[in-house]
C-alpha cells in the first residue's frame, strides 16, 4: 500500500463513501480504510434511507442499488398499558422520485464503497485505524494496524466511537445523554407474509415507530421497519435514560417484542440477526468541531444524526459529499488548514439537515427532565379513545366530561400548556 495520498477517508460507511466519491470522482488520490471484512460488515441500521440526498449526486439511484422496499406507508403507534393506538399515512400514487427505501447496511454500504471505487479512490479493508498522524497541532495522515500512512488532508467518517478523534482532543467525550444505544434484530419472514400482515403490496414498505409504556422512564423509542423477506426490529434510548433506570437493552427489547402492538407482525419469524449500536443524539448543541488543520469530521462522528425525524444515513451522505467537497477545494490550492476547511462547516450549516436540528435543539434535554410524558400522552390517547369507542349507556357529553378527567389526571393543565408550547416551538 502506497505511504502517501492526497486524502484519507477513515470508514466506508455512508458519509466516507459519499466523500471518497467526490474527491476521487475530481481527481483526488483518495484511499479508503475500512476496519470491517467489507463495508458495511459492521454497520447497524434499522430504518429508512431518504432519497432527496443520493438522488442528487446520483439521480436514480434506486434503479440499481440493493435497497429492500419503497416505504409508502409511515405510522405511528402508541403502546398503553393495556391497549394502543395507531396514526397511519399511506401514499397511494404513483412518485417519479420515491421518497425513502428501507435498507440493510451490509448490501448498501458495498454497493456505495464500490462507486467510489469505480471513481477512482482505492479500498483497503481488514484495516484498523488507531490513531490520527499529528504535526505541529495539524493532521497529516494515520497510523493503522499495517503501518502509518500520509496524506493532505483526512476525513473521520469513524462513526458512533469517536476513539480517534477525542485521542487527538478535538472532539470532547459524548455525554451519556447525547448518546443512544440502539438494539436491532432482523427476523425473516416470507414476503407474501409481510406483504399481507402490513397491508402491502410487491416492493412496498412501511415504518412503524412506537412511543409509550414499553419506554416508562427511557428517552426512547421503538421500531418495526419492512425488508424484502425481512422485518429490522428494535429501539433505541439514551444511554443516561437507560442508566437511571437500570434497564438492559436485551431485556427491554424481549419486552418489546412480546407487546401486542408489535409481536403479531414478527410471529413466527426466525432471527437472523442481532445487532447493539451507539447512535449521536447530541443534536445541535452537540456538534464537535467540524474543521482542524489538515482533517474534517463527518457522519456519525460528528453527530450528524435526527433522532426526531428518525434521519441517519441521509445526514451521513450530506455531510461527506460536502466534506468532500471541501477537501477537493482544498487540495487544489494545497491550502489544508482549519480556515480553508471551514467551509465545509458553512455549507453544513445552511443546509436544511442543521437548520432543523438547530430548530429542535434542547428538545431531547426537555423530555428527559418531563421524563413521563414518554408514558403520559400515549396514556391520555389511548384512555380517550378507549372512552369515546365504547358503547356503555352513557350519553356522549358524560362521556365527554369523563375524558376531561382522564386527561388531567394524567397531566395537569399547566404541565399540558407548557408542553405544547415548548414542543410546537421546537417542531413547528
Amino acid at each position: 500500500m502506497t505511504d502517501k495520498f492526497d486524502a484519507i477517508v477513515v470508514g466506508a460507511g455512508p458519509a466516507g463513501a459519499s466523500a471518497a466519491y467526490v474527491m476521487a470522482s475530481r481527481g483526488i488520490d483518495v484511499l479508503i480504510l475500512e476496519r470491517g471484512e467489507y463495508p458495511g460488515s459492521k454497520n447497524v441500521i434499522g430504518g429508512v434511507l431518504y432519497v432527496h440526498t443520493l438522488n442528487e449526486m446520483f439521480p436514480g439511484f434506486w434503479k440499481e442499488a440493493p435497497l429492500e422496499r419503497n416505504v409508502v406507508q409511515h405510522s405511528y403507534c402508541l403502546m398503553g398499558r393495556r391497549d394502543f393506538s395507531t396514526v397511519t399515512y399511506r401514499h397511494v400514487g404513483a412518485n417519479d422520485v420515491p421518497n425513502g427505501f428501507t435498507i440493510l447496511r451490509s448490501k448498501f454500504d458495498r454497493w456505495y464503497a464500490k462507486k467510489a471505487e469505480d471513481a477512482g479512490a482505492t479500498l483497503v479493508t481488514k484495516t484498523n485505524v488507531t490513531e490520527l498522524l499529528l504535526e505541529g497541532g495539524r493532521v497529516v495522515g494515520v497510523r493503522t494496524d499495517r503501518g502509518d500512512v500520509r496524506a493532505n488532508v483526512t476525513v473521520v467518517s469513524e462513526g458512533a466511537n469517536t476513539m480517534l478523534s477525542e485521542k487527538a482532543q478535538f472532539i470532547k467525550k459524548p455525554r451519556p445523554q447525547q448518546m443512544a444505544v440502539a438494539v436491532r434484530e432482523v427476523i425473516s419472514l416470507p414476503a407474501d407474509r409481510i406483504q399481507e400482515r402490513f397491508g402491502l403490496r410487491e416492493n412496498e414498505g412501511a415504518a412503524i415507530h412506537y412511543l409509550g409504556s414499553a419506554f416508562k422512564g427511557l428517552v426512547g423509542f421503538g421500531f418495526v421497519y419492512t425488508n424484502r423477506d425481512s422485518l429490522s426490529v428494535g429501539l433505541g434510548a439514551t444511554i443516561s435514560s437507560m442508566m437511571r433506570a437500570r434497564v438492559k437493552p436485551y431485556e427491554l427489547m424481549e419486552k418489546f417484542k412480546e407487546d401486542p402492538s408489535v409481536e403479531p407482525f414478527i410471529r413466527n419469524g426466525l432471527v437472523k440477526e442481532y445487532q447493539a449500536h451507539m447512535i449521536p443524539e447530541g443534536g445541535y448543541d452537540g456538534l464537535p468541531k467540524l474543521a482542524v488543520d489538515g482533517a474534517v469530521v463527518a457522519g456519525d462522528a460528528a453527530m450528524l444524526s435526527n433522532p426526531i425525524t428518525g434521519e441517519g444515513a441521509d445526514l451521513a451522505i450530506l455531510s461527506g459529499r460536502l466534506a468532500g467537497e471541501a477537501a477537493t477545494r482544498a487540495c487544489k490550492v494545497g491550502d489544508y488548514s482549519a480556515k480553508m476547511l471551514s467551509s465545509y462547516r458553512e455549507m453544513l450549516l445552511k443546509s436544511f439537515a442543521l437548520e432543523d436540528m438547530r430548530k429542535q435543539k434542547g428538545l431531547l434535554q426537555y423530555v428527559e427532565e418531563n421524563i413521563d410524558i414518554i408514558e403520559a400522552y400515549p396514556g391520555i390517547v389511548n384512555a380517550v379513545l378507549g372512552e369515546w369507542f365504547r358503547v356503555d349507556g352513557e350519553t356522549r357529553a358524560k362521556k365527554m366530561r369523563r375524558i376531561r378527567g382522564i386527561v388531567i389526571s394524567e397531566r395537569n393543565v399547566a404541565s399540558i400548556l407548557k408542553d405544547l408550547y415548548t414542543l410546537g416551538r421546537k417542531l413547528l
